[in-house]
């Protein structure tokens, strides 16, 4: 039974756990999410910006403002890619996270079968005394009958 209340102080323990690592899980998602939401603006952006000159340079452009449209938008691809490249990491982070996560989920399952075995141990030694006790119960009555009988 003290060794129930210690593997009951363990899975508390392991359940704090498993929460905090489903947090910080959970976190990782939403800021992969955010992260690509941020990727997805920007190529919206450079998409509009893209096709303002364009529709510029149908009418005539100069050719500064023709350079200064395309070094916007090179600098948009750069931020871009340095963006998709923290993406990665964050991706990384996300997997780290979710695999930390399972383990302690399995951690905790592990602890709760153990409890649910040493129940079912302690149930069966309940069991099989309470038929020793009968069986002890049933034997004395018979041994008082046949001591009577032999009076």
């Amino acid at each position: 039974m003290s060794d129930d209340k210690a593997l009951h102080l363990v899975l508390d323990l392991r359940q704090k756990e498993e929460d905090k690592a489903l947090e910080m899980w959970t976190d990782a998602k939403n800021s992969v999410i955010n992260f690509q939401r941020q990727i997805e603006q920007l190529v919206q952006f450079e998409q509009i910006y893209v096709n303002e000159m364009q529709n510029k340079s149908l009418n005539g452009l100069d050719m500064m403002t023709f350079n200064s449209y395309q070094q916007f938008i090179d600098k948009l691809a750069k931020i871009k890619l340095r963006q998709e490249a923290g993406l990665v990491q964050l991706q990384q982070q996300e997997v780290r996270a979710k695999d930390n996560y399972l383990d302690k989920q399995k951690q905790r399952k592990i602890i709760e079968s153990l409890l649910e075995k040493h129940k079912r141990d302690r149930l069966l030694k309940e069991a099989k005394a309470e038929q020793k006790l009968a069986d002890d119960i049933v034997s004395s009555k018979q041994a008082r009958i046949l001591m009577e009988r032999k009076s």
